[in-house]
């Protein structure tokens, strides 16, 4: 997956013009070069850099959303998440979950038995993932920290986790290598009318400063809380469509919060569901999320202390006695969820999570709402739409059947899993790192496989510097940095750390306590000079730092 420069993108028109990186471009940029389309995709910041890697990190079927009859929306849901056992196998972690109920919940232990057997239903999920119910005493026999008062049982059934952002990043490489071209921190600046009509979009590299104009059939905006931005920039647009809400969320050690299975309990403030839920990371949990309305930065978003508190006093409800205090989260993170505004006035946590598409006055097409677990429709479905104005504005030959729910996004396909796999079995390569490449990489293990096996010590881990900040747990090597730099298009020191490796997350320090020897390497390169190199370091620093409760040592 190369970066595509502005030159790179003049002199042709593209059938598709997509504005944002996230999971809605990605998915969207993904159907449309699958089905023949040419297209362009365009992200002004780094890819997945902003709800797409700050989300609970599940693939689910929103089961709460059943209390609110969104039943078109769970059935499409838990079916996306089945695909994705198939689509993205590397990225789909099957887990149990426990809705949780106690005295004074609105739901009974029928209604949730009732419920359940729906989310069944709708998941075709296998007997060895059947819910089941627990009574009290049977659910504090498997969660003996469990908060006993009050408890009436619980329900176990099973959704997944994902890697948000790795889930994102190898959906837009699976549309570059359906013949895409995509570019990150390449900023729409604004569009090129023709006959009152959007005809392509004005755009600025800031990285080189380069600007220039990419002329397209159709323009897309699947820029997510930024749709009413991009909308703004049409002449005479100015009524938002988008109600933002911010859903922020806490890591925890297990060993200070000692929970073996995700659960659905309700906030003692406000009786909103909220997940403490383990990590892929079997040593962590981590907490969310709030829903909250926002108004603030779309650019700058972090947790307050407000949000913390309220997290805090689910944690100590959830698992009493623990005392869990600010000094035992390990990390935070916060992201904006870009609900459609509805009509008339409701909770923020109210608001449907349905996605909606809609056509402006000059022909720019939009898509807002909408969740991770379904991103692959979204796109299937604007993209259709897409295709039918291609064809009513130009007459375009019917383009090739939709194949995204066929074709595995990269790194997705068993067949190169089982590659790698065996690549990699052939090298000396430590085990962490063996597990890590195939676990977060997929079958694009072979990839660093190749790098390893030219350069062994491309797959040693670093280690921090003697009294460096602490070391995170990940085995990260050369290979992982040299890959994200030349597949990925990683272009930032926060950008292989907060997306392509996923280490911001779940370390006190980030990895700090390697950067500088992974800003060597990025720097070799993208040849970064020692000014850069620090500039780098400094400026991940003061991300980590806006994310965490407890001071982040210099590097």
């Amino acid at each position: 997956m190369k970066r595509t420069s502005v030159s790179d993108f003049s002199g042709q028109t593209f059938d598709l013009v997509i504005i944002g990186g996230g999971i809605t471009g990605a998915c969207a940029a993904r159907e449309a070069a699958l089905r023949g389309l040419s297209v362009a995709l365009f992200e002004k910041n780094d890819f997945a850099s902003g709800t797409s890697s700050r989300s609970t990190k599940l693939l689910h079927g929103g089961l709460r959303y059943l209390q609110s009859y969104e039943f078109k929306l769970v059935r499409e849901a838990c079916r996306e998440r089945e695909l994705m056992l198939h689509l993205a196998p590397h990225l789909s972690h099957p887990r149990p979950f426990i809705y949780v109920l106690y005295e004074g919940y609105p739901e009974s232990m029928f209604l949730l038995n009732a419920g359940l057997t729906i989310y069944d239903l709708f998941s075709g999920n296998p007997l060895k993932r059947r819910h089941r119910m627990l009574n009290a005493r049977r659910l504090l026999e498997i969660e003996p920290y469990l908060n006993p008062s009050g408890l009436k049982g619980g329900g176990l059934y099973y959704d997944f986790l994902t890697d948000d952002a790795r889930f994102t990043l190898d959906t837009v490489k699976g549309a570059c290598e359906a013949g895409a071209l995509a570019a990150n921190y390449m900023r729409v600046s604004g569009f090129i009318y023709e006959g009152g009509r959007i005809r392509g979009v004005q755009v600025t590299d800031d990285l080189s400063g380069e600007s220039g104009e990419v002329r397209a059939r159709q323009v897309i905006n699947t820029a997510g809380v930024w749709v009413d931005e991009v909308r703004f920039m049409e002449q005479g647009v100015r009524e938002r469509m988008l109600r933002p809400s911010k859903g922020v969320h806490i890591t925890l050690r297990k060993s200070d919060f000692p929970l073996q299975h995700a659960v659905f309990v309700r906030s003692p403030r406000d009786r909103r569901v909220v997940w403490p839920i383990p990590a892929l990371d079997e040593d962590l949990v981590y907490i969310g999320t709030t829903d909250t309305d926002y108004d603030g930065s779309l650019d700058h978003v972090v947790a307050t202390d407000d949000d913390i508190d309220y997290l805090l006093e689910v944690a100590n409800f959830t698992i009493p006695g623990r005392r869990i205090g600010r000094e035992h989260i390990v990390a935070t993170w916060a992201g904006l969820r870009p609900l459609v505004r509805p009509e008339g006035e409701m909770a923020a946590s109210a608001v449907s999570r349905e996605h909606q598409i809609f056509l402006s006055p000059s022909g720019l097409l939009n898509i807002a709402g909408g969740k991770l677990t379904t991103a692959r429709v979204m796109g299937k479905q604007v993209v259709q739409r897409a295709v039918e104005l291609l064809q009513e504005n130009y007459g375009l030959p019917a383009p090739r059947p939709s194949s995204s729910h066929r074709v595995p996004i990269s790194g997705g396909s068993r067949q190169a899993i089982e590659s790698a796999r065996q690549a990699l079995a052939g090298l000396e390569v430590p085990e962490p790192v063996r597990r890590r490449w195939l676990d977060v990489y997929g079958g694009n293990a072979a990839v660093l496989a190749g790098i390893a096996e030219k350069e062994p010590d491309a797959a040693v881990p670093f280690q921090p510097a003697a009294g460096g900040s602490e070391h995170c747990s990940f085995p990260l090597t050369p290979a992982e940095v040299r890959y994200a730099v030349q597949e990925e298009m990683a272009l930032t020191l926060t950008d292989f750390f907060a997306r392509r490796a996923s280490v911001f997350y779940w370390t006190e320090d980030g990895g700090l306590g390697i950067a500088r020897q992974i800003a060597v390497v990025m720097g070799e390169l993208l040849g970064w000079s020692a000014d850069e190199q620090e500039r780098q370091i400094e400026a991940y620093r003061r991300w980590v730092e806006a994310n965490r409760v407890k001071p982040v040592p210099a590097v």
